[in-house]
This record gives structure tokens, sequence and C-alpha cells, in this order.
């Protein structure tokens, strides 16, 4: 091959590889604008120099590490909840990089859909479920951590913050495991409890009654000093 060919060659590869890096980057910024974290990171973690491995990070002086729960920034007043399962530097040909965490979504009472309302009144804006769900989403996503307890440990809390919720099941598939008919119930109605309601207790089975279900209002519980159930009175 002459010198002359082999310079040709050349050049129309550099050419070449101008021309893929350009359309490359277009397809990035066309990713980010449109928020599309999934398809960026399934363009750039083939990249030798992008690090998908790593187990913590230090945001807005915060470390954050795998397995750690989060409040996300929402479009709303309200964050979202979310599991931190992976954390990843994508380093494209420009040596330009995009850091992003892959999370697990947890759903908020906003979130569900197609619930009837009857259970609806039942489910906590406090309550998260985990969900078969999962993005890559950007860093300056995170809000704080969060934390989930058990419904039990939530209602033993005598004060709380906007980060902290419970979880008594999970929402697969749109779908709640277990079925809310199969949660746990309180009350004369024996639905299940909602912290976000009013009760009284029993002072003879130690049960719990929803003071909407007794028609009792607020001021009136407190008048009484030692509440009686309806079953427990017949």
């Amino acid at each position: 091959m002459s010198a002359s060919l082999e310079q040709k060659i050349s050049r129309t590869s550099s050419v070449d590889e101008k021309q893929d890096n350009i359309l490359i980057k277009s397809k990035i910024q066309k990713l980010i604008q449109s928020k599309d974290n999934n398809n960026l990171y399934q363009l750039l973690k083939k990249n030798k120099k992008s690090r998908t491995s790593y187990k913590q990070l230090k945001y807005e002086g915060i470390i954050y590490k795998i397995g750690q729960n989060l409040c996300i920034k929402a479009d709303r007043r309200i964050d979202y909840v979310a599991k931190l399962l992976k954390i990843v530097k994508l380093v494209d040909n420009d040596d330009e990089v995009y850091p992003l965490i892959k999370v697990q979504w947890y759903y908020r009472k906003f979130e569900l859909e197609n619930i009837p309302k009857p259970y609806m009144d039942y489910i906590s804006e406090n309550e998260v479920f985990k969900t078969n769900e999962y993005d890559y989403i950007e860093i300056e996503s995170i809000v704080s951590l969060a934390s989930i307890l058990t419904y039990e440990e939530f209602d033993q809390l005598e004060t709380m913050n906007d980060t902290t919720y419970f979880m008594r099941a999970a929402y697969i598939n749109r779908t709640f495991q277990p079925p809310i008919e199969e949660w746990a119930t309180t009350c004369i109605c024996q639905k299940p409890p909602n912290p976000d309601l009013k009760y009284i207790q029993c002072e003879a089975c130690q049960g719990w009654c929803h003071l909407i279900c007794l028609n009792l209002s607020k001021e009136k519980a407190k008048k009484i000093l030692n509440f009686i159930c309806p079953k427990c009175q017949q």
C-alpha cells in the first residue's frame, strides 16, 4: 500500500471518528434534556473510563451509602422516596462526566393508582410501598436521607419529621403484596389502622377505635376517662 493511500485512509478514519463523536454528543444532549437517564446509562456504561461500582458519595456535605433510603425531589411539594442501589460515573469520549445514581422506588399514597377510596382512607400520608420499579436519576435529585420503619415502630414514635415513613406492604406490578384485605385490622370497622386518623383506646381489651366510627369528636373523646369499646360492652 502506498504512503499516500495510507494517509488518505487515516484521514477518512479520523473524519468518521469525529462524526461519530458529534452524533454521540448530540444523542447525549437529547437524553439529558429529556431526562432519559436510563438510556444515557446504556449508552455510556461501556466506555472504559465509566465506573459503576462506587460504595458511597458525598453531596452537599452529606455522605450517602448504597442501601440507604432517600428523599427525592418531586415536581410537587411532596418528596418521592427511593432506595439507593448504585452510584455510577459515566464518561463520554470527550471525558465529560455524568454522575448518576440507580434507585428502587417506593410509592407514596399520592402515587397509587386505581385504589378504591374506602381503602385509600386507611393509607397514611407517611406510608410507603416498595415497588419493582427502578431508574437512574441525577445526584442533584437527592433531598435528604429517609427513614423507613415498620408500622409498629412508627406507631410508637412520640415525635417524627418529614423524612420518617413506615411500610407494611409492597406494591409489585401495581398490586399490593400482601393484598390490603390481609393487612392487620383495628376498630369495630375492622379496617387497617392509619396513624393519620384519631383513635381512642379501650380500657378493657386495649384495642383502638376510630373516633369517626364512634361518632365522637376529638373534644368529646378527651373528656372520656375510661372508654369501653362497643364489643366489650356486649
